[in-house]
């Protein structure tokens, strides 16, 4: 451990691991993984203290507590007070490291007392008490990861144990582990509630449990990795050599060792989207979650952000080359891409000595496709699972329809300038075509200006000098982002499985108006809910279509990952409630304009699936503003990180994919 004076520490981790559970069923990879986590931060080229607490089943029989010394164990006031050393020690921008392996528990809502907000997930720690554990609350961890983030702490918590409602016990494959044990009242009444690492302003921060659970707080500060979603199980792993490991600890540690010999940067998304592929393709009985800030990373500094969104690949049981995007991605049959290595840089657009492998998409179902390699190649047999995909060409015969008018459209070659675009279909004023959305027209201040399909100029847009540097680059840009943002607003399944319909409602809140549409008043909520039916969970991503010409994740921008998970029937009702709030934006208020148009778009899905190419970033309301902007739109580049091996594959259970799409259109008032 780093000496405790030393003012320069600025990376600190707090390590549990929990083999031994006197009055319960013990695990055998939790002190392993902490002790993983520890070998790999201290051979890293950032000194990191470190606090590593664990409890290893005793040889002997008889015996009733761990191997380690009393001051190691993972004790509720060990943990505890681990966690307020590093608040009361670590400075502004510092970053915190907290892992846990072990059992979780979950208390059933009528045990959750109303005296809580936290929602009723416990890590179960070792107690040295009749009991032979305790509980730490969620509100507790919360509690303490406040005051991180308050005083400008970035916080990464990595819990391999299980986060979810299914917490049945016992073993249900061989070589497997679940890592769970049934909710025990009298042990929670028996457990510290040490709350006085509160704030008083600590309901102003804790997340509201309809999107997340409660007890999350500021998503700026902190980044949460999980082993499982909500009502899945977490795992414990038999590995080569007999060793047991929990799943994340495992893929987690393989894939930063893997990324420390390649030199390769990375943020907590680009980590997660590797950690999900890698659980898709060798051990789907988990989807990993993130919540929080995707930004930044513990592990190295941060990625380079692109504005080109990357695609996962993966090979399948069958060793069949797989896109991680299908028919509600927007994906066609025929699309052409460019598939890199795991290690190859960020800025894969501007390296001039990495040769890519081209594919080409040959099946497209709901979620996923299959690739096929355009010319057969040594190359192509190397790709595996966790390379990264760049479209090149787009074959969808929906495209958006743009007119140049006669007083440009002699200095644009639309035929060589539309093969390059994504969603775009560039035509003439002298042409016969159908009605465009858009047109391009130059106005009297001899500036490129964009009007709707009524000639009348689209507001929010900006307008480009002709004798603006990279003018008419700027104008494509601009178009491409228009492209993009209708085209992902018109997606739907227009031919639903009526079996899937069956298993959920998505009702709003409150009657539509006349219009279509519902209205809502500048400051206040609309809404609505999810209901599913059936007895395994769902899957749904959010969008908010704004006047912006944005397009934001809604649940990725509140602070969760790229989806949320619709709990079956026998949780809850399987019933969800999604508050927003509405508002003019503050650039049309400062026009005079009183009402503008939202469209949210909700993704209902059988399987986890993210949407990167989807979010676009806002429009800037000036030429200045353009350059880097809106060149592709797309998300935070995912950086798939690492040459993936499918010991477990032979387990996979394939999943049906299904996918249906709601649009609600929000007209929002200001008086």
């Amino acid at each position: 451990m780093t000496d405790e004076a030393d003012t320069a520490t600025t990376h600190w981790a707090v390590l549990i691991g929990i083999d031994y559970y006197p009055k319960d069923r013990c695990l055998k990879g939790s002190v392993r993984d902490a002790e993983t986590v520890k070998q790999y931060l201290e051979a890293g080229p950032i000194p990191v203290d470190i606090v590593i607490l664990t409890a290893t089943t005793p040889s002997d029989p008889s015996s009733s507590c761990p191997i380690e010394k009393p001051d190691l164990w993972p004790t509720h006031e060990n943990v505890i007070k681990s966690l307020k050393r590093v608040i009361a020690e670590a400075k502004q921008g510092d970053f915190v490291y907290i892992h846990y392996s072990g059992h979780g528990t979950r208390r059933s809502e009528s045990a959750a007392d109303t005296h809580e907000n936290s929602g009723n997930l416990a890590f179960v720690l070792f107690e040295d008490n009749e009991h032979g554990s305790s509980y730490l609350r969620g509100q507790v961890l919360a509690n303490c990861l406040h005051k991180m983030v308050a005083q400008g702490l970035l916080v990464t918590l990595v819990l391999d144990c299980c986060y979810s409602g299914s917490v049945l016990r016992g073993s249900g494959q061989r070589g497997v582990d679940v890592r769970a044990v049934d909710y025990n009242p009298v042990i929670d009444a028996a457990s510290p509630h040490d709350l006085d690492t509160s704030s008083s302003d600590s309901n102003d921060t804790l997340r509201n449990s309809q999107m997340l659970d409660q007890w999350l707080v500021n998503p700026d500060g902190y980044t949460i990795l999980s082993a499982c979603g909500p009502h899945e199980k977490a795992w414990e792993l038999e590995i080569e050599g007999g060793e047991r490991r929990g799943a994340l600890t495992y893929f987690l540690i393989e894939a930063l060792s893997g990324l420390r010999k390649s030199g390769v940067e990375l943020t907590h998304q680009s980590l997660y989207q590797h950690l999900r592929t890698r659980f898709h393709a060798s051990w789907p009985q988990q989807t990993p979650m993130r919540y929080g800030n995707k930004n930044f990373s513990f592990f190295g500094k941060l990625a380079i952000i692109s504005d080109t969104a990357f695609v996962s690949v993966y090979r399948d049981g069958n060793d069949r080359l797989c896109l991680s995007a299908g028919e509600a991605h927007g994906v066609y049959k025929g699309d052409e891409y460019a598939v890199y290595p795991f290690d190859s840089s960020e800025a894969v657009t501007d390296q001039t000595n990495e040769e890519p492998v081209i594919v080409r998409v040959d099946t497209v179902r709901c979620l996923t496709s299959d690739l096929v390699e355009i010319e057969a190649t040594p190359a192509a047999k190397q790709v595996k699972t966790g390379w990264k995909a760049k479209a090149l060409t787009w074959f969808s015969p929906r495209k958006i329809c743009v007119r140049f008018m006669a007083s440009i459209s002699s200095q644009i070659q639309c035929e060589e300038t539309a093969k390059q675009q994504r969603f775009l279909h560039l035509s003439t004023e002298n042409e016969t075509t159908e009605p465009c959305i858009f047109n391009v027209t130059l106005n009297e201040h001899r500036e490129y200006e964009i009007l709707d399909g009524s000639h009348e100029r689209v507001i929010g847009l900006p307008t480009i000098p002709i004798d603006m540097p990279g003018a008419l680059s700027a104008v494509m840009g601009v178009l491409q982002h228009l492209a993009s943002f209708k085209y992902f607003e018109g997606i739907e399944n227009r031919a639903p499985s009526s079996s899937f319909e069956a298993l959920f409602s998505v009702l709003p809140l409150c009657e539509m108006g006349k219009s279509g549409s519902f209205d809502v008043k500048h400051g206040e909520e609309w809404g609505f809910t999810v209901q599913n039916f059936s007895n395994k969970a769902l899957y749904m991503a959010i969008f908010n279509f704004t006047p912006s010409w944005q397009i934001i994740n809604l649940v990725s921008d509140s602070g969760g990952g790229d989806f949320l998970v619709v709990p079956p029937k026998e949780e809850g009702n399987g019933k969800m409630e999604i508050p927003l709030q509405m508002e003019v934006p503050e650039f049309l208020r400062s026009r005079d304009q009183t009402q503008c148009e939202d469209i949210v778009k909700v993704f209902l899905t059988s399987k986890p699936t993210s949407f990167p190419s989807m979010v676009l970033p806002e429009m800037p309301l000036h030429a200045e503003g353009l350059c880097g902007r809106v060149r592709g739109g797309g998300d935070q580049l995912l950086n798939f990180l690492s040459e993936l091996t499918a010991r477990f594959r032979s387990r996979r259970n394939a999943l049906h994919e299904e996918w249906v799409s709601r649009n609600f259109i929000i007209r929002t008032i200001a008086e």
